[in-house]
């Protein structure tokens, strides 16, 4: 195993001992386990020491372990290794992804009271994958991690109906269009397809693409023009029509899917210009309306959805509230009343359509809270 995935890791990644958390992903196995990950590391990000954290729950998602695996900075290539994603593939394994991000060799690690360089994010280098076959295990075994594809993997990958997998695993090294990721041997070797042209270049693109009923590809994909771009391919990626507004909405990740039922579903801000608020909605119409719209979080300052469900239609997401300590940070004292919250929503698909939850099912639980409250280590 590469030296910085640790499978045992220690005190230090438990959340009293972290400044700050975001970014989550969710995933849930044919047994019932879930894992939920998501990064942290140093005062806040981006920076140098920033790493990923996996936990597990097998009470459906009411306690959780402290982190089962760390995947740390590789100190030796320097290499941040951020953004962890969980997907569950059609065999039922877990595949635990997370990008490469190169520092330079002069970067510090990132401080409040001190200017720092914003050189973190030059490029993303690609996307490791370790694999875990038997995820319902009592001892959890990984296979050796490997490099699956280039770019940024921030949102779930999908499998098409002629097996093909997806993965919109986005970069800038073609900056003015976007970028997906084909698989014709189950995940083994990717081409990489330049999709729609985008409205801005190098930005979190953050794509993502469900399969509409007819057969199509449609991409969604996050902006910093106020709304959420959009496109469609009617002949399986090769082509695409031009990219136009979706709907009006924040620069921020969103997550939309075609679950089992065949509904899609759509996790998003409430607000359609800042991180306030989160809702669930569904459509049954591949998304030219939406229906339910459940709020899952009232709060400001929450972002990032992920979502999976189980074999009856259950729904489990994931956000974060408030990442780090710049947030509500009294400079006089350098500590700061941030929620540094992960959370978790369990609900189904007919209390969306109702608009509220009902027994055993929980809205916006907190499932971790970061437990350092000053900027100073």
């Amino acid at each position: 195993m590469k030296n910085y995935v640790v499978t045992d890791p220690g005190r230090e990644t438990w959340e009293e001992n972290r400044a700050w958390q975001g970014c989550p992903t969710v995933a849930r196995t044919r047994g019932g386990r879930l894992f939920a990950g998501w990064y942290t590391g140093g005062m806040f990000e981006p920076c140098i020491d920033n790493f990923n954290v996996l936990v597990k729950s097998d009470d459906g998602g009411l306690t959780w372990s402290h982190p089962v695996l760390a995947v740390y900075p590789d100190r030796e290539k320097r290499n941040r290794n951020i953004d962890i994603q969980l997907w569950i593939d059609e065999k039922g394994q877990l595949w635990i992804m997370w990008t490469h991000s190169p520092y330079p060799e002069d970067a510090k690690p990132a401080t409040i009271r001190t200017p720092f360089a914003w050189n973190y994010h030059k490029e993303f280098t690609g996307v490791e994958l370790l694999l875990c076959r038997d995820p319902d295990a009592d001892r959890l075994v990984f296979e050796e991690p490997r490099t699956v594809t280039k770019g940024f993997l921030r949102c779930k990958p999908i499998i098409l109906r002629d097996g093909r997998y997806l993965f919109p695993a986005y970069d800038w090294e073609v900056p003015d269009r976007y970028m997906l990721r084909f698989s014709d041997d189950g995940g083994e070797t990717f081409r990489d397809v330049p999709a729609a042209k985008k409205p801005d270049n190098r930005v979190f693109d953050e794509t993502m693409v469900y399969e509409t009923r007819e057969g199509y590809l449609r991409l969604l994909a996050r902006t910093n023009r106020g709304y959420y771009a959009t496109s469609l391919s009617t002949d399986g990626g090769r082509t695409w029509s031009e990219t136009e507004e979706y709907e009006k909405a924040p620069s921020t990740r969103f997550y939309i899917a075609r679950l089992q039922s065949g509904r899609l579903v759509y996790v998003r801000n409430i607000s359609d210009t800042e991180r306030t608020g989160m809702k669930v909605m569904l459509s049954e119409d591949d998304g030219k309306t939406w229906a339910g719209s459940l709020a899952l979080d009232t709060r400001t300052g929450v972002s990032y959805p992920d979502l999976c469900e189980d074999g009856k239609g259950r729904l489990y997401i994931v956000h974060d509230c408030e990442r780090d300590n710049r947030v509500r940070l009294n400079k006089e004292t350098w500590h700061s009343d941030a929620a540094k919250e992960i959370l978790l929503s369990s609900l189904t698909e007919e209390e969306i359509l109702r608009g509220g939850i009902g027994e055993g099912s929980f809205l916006s639980r907190v499932i971790s809270k970061a437990g350092i409250d000053t900027v100073e280590k």
